[in-house]
């Protein structure tokens, strides 16, 4: 499936269609018979329809374009001349919900589905419309995201299309800089299995205005983008503010002008806040113990699933945009950086929870052990798809050095702690030491058991392993 994004305009058709062509490069440079059309997008969505492809248009309105006294002279159904009319004598009343009347409009009727965003700007002489522009961004980016996740639809998203022959500045912005944030979280959704991260175009015609051209060109041009296995979260937020930027997504809500205490908003409201918290921290903990080189943690540490994550995701937008609807005269002026912070760590979480999943990390028999050669064979090709070898290299010099003196200590048939093989003079504790345990990659002597057979070396850690003291370890690393 592939998405184009265009700025509507619900111009006059009899003056506004152009006729706009596409050349095909990968068919020796043929080019598309031109075709009129309201907006380019549409004969971009014909073009790509006639190469066997299933094609949407979205179109995206900011609220503002029906202020405009003008547009009720294209319109020949006299009940929507009327209704035009009534918005332009009382457009607050419009401004609470502008959905409907946009979508009955004809203008640009071959479009799939409509995006009402947010406006900026005076209109009508003396109407104000006080619009974010992050607000904008973040209405554009929640689209593209539920597309991307919508589990009805009826296939993979793998292009869109953002189509900016149309619309102002400020949209044209918003559009590019929510198509940025999503090729991101896309990328860090998906580590082992590119082909579902969806390729981002722009798409643009020749230059129009102050021109006679009887035809335009609609030229693509591809994007790239790069993502890191770098955390959204800081450690001053995971670890010393304990993740208190939740509170400007999930508000409370202040008590009413006549002092009523609104108990069971604010206990929904915590609910959900707490819900979202313990899907980023356990991201916190995971990504961490990936990035300091703790591999064999990771075994024992639950985690939630991606249909869990997904959820909390779709919960997350689901109440940004019940704010964003209340009102179109002036919009929430949500906090855009714990939004996209919120949501590129859900969608990281799923991306490695997607690579765990794909190669069984959780939990072992611990009477068995889990095999220290496999244990170094797994996150060699693990770290390989997060990007960071070097892991591979000390985890590796890790296990050959604990490897080769268990092996000239002799079988060990019962659990044994590996500080008492590696470093027999000291005394064992049942906590861990902070230091070691990072510099051995998570298999500090006190808490490692090991037993070797004379073929294979078993490790596990000790039953009382304390991990939430190892858990704020993890998060102060991140």
């Amino acid at each position: 499936m592939k998405i184009i994004y265009q700025i509507g305009r619900l111009d006059n058709p009899k003056t506004a269609k152009r006729k706009f062509f596409i050349t095909n490069k990968s068919q020796n440079g043929d080019e598309m018979i031109p075709k009129e059309s309201e907006l380019s997008s549409f004969v971009l969505k014909d073009f790509l329809e006639q190469q066997g492809h299933k094609v949407k248009t979205v179109v995206i309105y900011p609220v503002s374009i029906l202020l405009n006294e003008k547009i009720k002279e294209y319109i020949e159904d006299d009940d929507l001349k009327e209704k035009l009319k009534s918005i332009c004598e009382n457009p607050l009343e419009y401004l609470k919900s502008p959905f409907d009347i946009i979508n009955k409009l004809p203008l640009e009727s071959l479009r799939d589905d409509t995006l009402v965003i947010h406006s900026l700007g005076t209109y009508l002489n003396n109407v104000e419309l006080d619009g974010s522009y992050d607000d904008i961004v973040l209405e554009i980016l929640f689209d593209m995201i539920e597309r991307y996740i919508d589990d009805k639809k009826e296939e993979n998203i793998d292009e869109i299309y953002l189509d900016i022959s149309s619309g102002h500045n400020i949209y044209i912005s918003a559009m590019i800089e929510a198509s940025r944030h999503f090729a991101v979280l896309t990328k860090l959704m998906h580590w082992i299995h590119e082909e579902r991260q969806p390729r981002i175009y722009l798409t643009f015609s020749d230059p129009i205005t102050g021109r006679t051209a009887e035809n335009y060109e609609l030229h693509i041009q591809p994007q790239s983008y790069t993502a890191f296995f770098s955390s959204p979260i800081s450690k001053k937020e995971a670890c010393d503010h304990n993740f208190s930027f939740l509170r400007n997504i999930y508000q409370e809500p202040q008590d009413d002008k006549n002092g009523n205490n609104k108990v069971l908003q604010k206990k929904q409201i915590r609910e959900k806040r707490k819900a979202l918290k313990e899907k980023i921290e356990m991201f916190t903990i995971l990504f961490s113990a990936i990035k300091n080189n703790v591999p064999l943690y990771l075994y024992y540490h639950p985690y939630h699933s991606i249909d869990e994550i997904k959820n909390e995701l779709k919960n997350l937008i689901n109440h940004a945009k019940d704010q964003l609807s209340k009102d179109f005269k002036s919009s929430p002026r949500l906090n855009k950086k714990a939004y996209l912070d919120a949501i590129l760590s859900l969608c990281f979480y799923m991306g490695i929870v997607e690579v765990l999943e794909e190669y069984n990390i959780t939990m072992f028999c611990q009477q068995t052990g889990f095999d220290l050669e496999k244990l170094g064979q797994t996150f060699a090709q693990i770290y390989t798809i997060f990007g960071i070898p070097m892991n591979w290299t000390m985890l590796g010099n890790e296990i050959s050095n604990d490897t080769e003196k268990i092996q000239e200590h002799g079988e060990i048939e019962q659990w044994t702690r590996l500080r008492k093989i590696v470093d027999p003079g000291k005394p064992i504790y049942d906590e861990p030491d902070k230091r070691n345990f990072f510099a051995h990659s998570g298999l500090e002597g006190n808490i490692t058991e090991v037993r070797y057979n004379g073929e294979k070396v078993y490790v596990r850690y000790i039953q009382v392993l304390p991990q939430s003291t190892i858990d704020c370890w993890l998060k102060e690393r991140v």
